[in-house]
């Protein structure tokens, strides 16, 4: 009988370290003489089209796929499994890929996914939140909040309120806040320069 793979996932507000995180799994199995298989959505193209890069520009090349379904399909193909799959920005996919992760993970894999916890708006991403409930282990990460200084944000807040829930972007759109910071700013208005569009 195949042993199940681990499903771990990484989460967090932005600038927590998610990806980081990510890749350093990825290279304790590249070091451990293993197979892994990177995978990054083809929306996410701030800092390379083919690698997945950290904000400290760390990067490991990746397999860009647009969606759950091509994720899926590449995978089926592969002739020699891989010991690991590696997920980043799993947010930016469909549901669907939770039944996919537990496929890849039944199939005797171990597979690790990054993404964000919550939209800007404080709501929980769909994907991520069902990724979470199947999760062997869930590392949550914290960031420095960017308006106090302290190490508790977890909530990304967005400077400019348009191009909607799934918008890309780093500093120039997004910072990590507390939650009281969050709140704050969310009552007075004093960051969002634009409050209408919200999606």
């Amino acid at each position: 009988m195949t042993a199940v793979g681990k499903l771990t996932v990484i989460t967090g507000p932005m600038y927590s370290g998610k990806t980081t995180e990510l890749l350093n799994f990825a290279e304790i199995y590249e070091i451990g003489r293993k197979k892994t298989l990177i995978f990054k959505p083809a929306i996410d193209t701030r800092y390379s089209a083919d690698d997945v890069v950290t904000h400290k520009f760390h990067k490991m090349p990746a397999r860009v796929v647009k969606d759950t379904k091509e994720l899926f399909e590449y995978y089926q193909t592969l002739k020699d499994k891989p010991d690991a799959v590696f997920i980043d920005e799993v947010h930016f996919f469909d549901a669907e890929l939770a039944v996919i992760v537990k496929k890849i993970a039944l199939d005797g894999v171990d597979v690790y996914c990054a993404g964000l916890d919550m939209s800007y708006l404080w709501e929980p991403f769909e994907t991520t939140a069902k990724l979470m409930a199947l999760a062997d282990e869930v590392i949550k990460k914290k960031a420095v909040c960017e308006v106090c200084g302290e190490y508790k944000a977890t909530l990304s807040y967005k400077l400019k309120s348009n191009g909607g829930v799934f918008d890309v972007g780093g500093k120039d759109k997004y910072i990590a806040v507390c939650k009281e910071c969050y709140e704050r700013y969310e009552k007075n208005g004093e960051i969002r320069d634009n409050k209408e569009g919200r999606a």
